[in-house]
């Protein structure tokens, strides 16, 4: 008997999954994957973990994984920025694991309670309250008395017998309930988080997209690393202390020929750091942005905002202040009733909230490489800028800023082109910057 009870307790749960899992995949293939799963596989090629790492040097340096997705349909023209936007959830995610590594408060709240009430046999007579009357007969009331009795007639008279009815109908289903209820357990937990930081020297090393069309999901993840050595190179920019970033040792391409091509370029997001020509150490920002339409303006429109994105991820390398609370509240309830059965309410609500604030003057950035390519997944066209900072570039602007402080003193049609289209599956990703020398 207990097998059985057992059984159809549990058989709308397994019915309910199963449902949940064919909305998800209709042709019934589900398939567990890991999201980020890119991500993780590339930290194990290179021989690190998830939190303080050590190069052959003996440097410490922090990795970390930042993961999200978007749930944008690929046939909507802004399916390309909700994947910008992924991207930048996935760095802030990133962001906010160096914070909770460096500080994390933790309020936990955990309660359980348990009754029992159990009868049995019939409730016997109140005798007291029984013979606690005002009196026996109507001539035995007083005429206060009398009057109270005429009052309740008349208002008896004007309420329906249905609204008399219904008087006490939830109480008594309450009541109901109640007394077929053995046992009753509660069980709350709460527990909460916060942190907070100010985040200098995160490089992104690894990115990554994934996308399976018949899913309408798009994952994204990104590989970060943060040193001392990172943060002296941050606080070099915002100072203007470049020597600390040179190493005429290390010289490699130029940045413009060191940006990536083909479609590693359309998986590439957020600022990968690497040494120049010159030696010094410096950044590749990448940014994209969906056209809207063909036209000349569109197009402007979207080259101005992914280079503003790919501008922005560099002050907020320099500096970003990152704030994260997070609450569980977990409720469960189980009744056992009195004819055997047992009923079990469970409860979960989870909010986390992120905030990340930077400001900054950037100086001697400057475009090298702007293109417009078919996106492998839907087609259709995106427009990316890569945005390129360097001390030699840095130092120039700053030169011509002087200059000029000491002197004195115009499209097309527009309308949407796209047609409907076929998506195609991209697994694909890019690294830059992960030369454990320089961390």
């Amino acid at each position: 008997m207990k097998k059985l009870l057992l059984i159809l307790l549990t058989l709308p749960l397994l019915l309910n999954g199963e449902d949940l899992f064919e909305e998800e995949s209709p042709d019934g293939d589900f398939e567990f994957t890991l999201d980020g799963q890119a991500c993780y596989d590339y930290m194990d090629s290179k021989g690190w973990s998830e939190g303080d790492n050590k190069t052959k040097k003996g440097t410490i340096f922090y990795a970390g994984v930042g993961v999200d997705s978007s749930g944008a349909n690929m046939s909507q023209v802004s399916y390309i920025d909700s994947i910008q936007n992924a991207f930048i959830r996935s760095q802030m995610n990133a962001k906010t694991g160096i914070a909770e590594a460096q500080a994390k408060v933790i309020q936990s709240e955990i309660s359980n309670e348990f009754v029992q009430s159990f009868k049995e046999g019939v409730k016997p007579v109140d005798v007291i309250s029984a013979n606690d009357e005002e009196a026996t007969t109507y001539d035995d009331l007083s005429m206060y008395q009398k009057m109270k009795v005429l009052i309740h007639q008349r208002l008896d008279e004007s309420i329906s017998q249905e609204n008399k009815d219904n008087v006490g109908e939830d109480e008594r289903s309450l009541q109901k309930e109640i007394e077929g209820i053995l046992s009753q357990n509660v069980f709350r937990d709460s527990v909460s988080a916060t942190a907070s930081s100010n985040i200098r020297g995160m490089k992104v090393v690894y990115s990554n997209l994934s996308a399976k069309p018949n899913s309408n999901r798009t994952t994204v993840c990104n590989v970060v690393i943060w040193s001392e050595n990172n943060v002296k190179y941050a606080d070099a920019m915002a100072t203007g202390n470049f020597k600390v970033l040179n190493n005429p040792k290390k010289k490699k391409k130029p940045l413009k020929d060191q940006v990536k091509g083909g479609e590693t370029l359309m998986v590439t997001f957020g600022t990968f750091m690497d040494r120049d020509e010159n030696g010094d150490m410096s950044i590749l920002s990448y940014a994209q942005s969906g056209l809207k339409s063909n036209s000349s303006n569109a197009q402007k429109a979207a080259i101005s905002t992914a280079k503003l994105k790919a501008e922005r991820a560099i002050i907020q390398f320099r500096s970003e202040n990152v704030e994260v609370a997070e609450k569980i509240e977990t409720f469960e309830v189980t009744t056992e009733k009195t004819d055997g059965m047992i009923d079990t309410y469970s409860e979960e609500n989870i909010d986390r909230r992120q905030k990340a604030s930077a400001s900054g003057t950037l100086q001697g950035s400057k475009v090298v490489n702007r293109w417009i390519k078919k996106h492998p997944v839907t087609g259709r066209p995106v427009a990316g800028v890569v945005v390129a900072w360097s001390p030699s570039s840095a130092d120039f602007a700053n030169q011509m800023k002087e200059t000029l402080e000491k002197s004195p003193g115009s499209s097309d049609s527009s309308g949407s082109y796209y047609e409907p289209i076929d998506a195609q599956e991209i697994d694909s990703g890019s690294s830059s910057g992960d030369d454990e020398d320089d961390f």
